[in-house]
């Protein structure tokens, strides 16, 4: 499983959210993120200028502006569970 943060230089926020992200992923094996900067992609700086920032997996939205641990946990612990299913 991989997501997606995406952010800007010089974010608070998005410093934030990389901690935050780091410390939900702790627990699982197998998942990763990328940190994706949308200053050097002109579509991405039209959608998300004003959101970041995003936590993205698979297109889809799981947090955005505040990005907490437990949040982040949650999904990823549901998406494996229902894996199992």
């Amino acid at each position: 499983m991989r997501l997606k943060l995406l952010m800007r230089n010089d974010c608070k926020l998005c410093d934030d959210a990389i901690i935050e992200l780091k410390l939900a992923l702790e627990d699982f094996e197998g998942v990763d993120y990328e940190c994706i900067n949308i200053d050097h992609d002109d579509v991405l700086q039209e959608e998300y200028m004003l959101r970041i920032p995003v936590v993205l997996h698979q297109e889809e939205i799981i947090q955005e502006g505040i990005i907490d641990f437990f949040t982040i946990h949650e999904y990823i612990d549901g998406y494996f569970t229902n894996l199992g299913e």
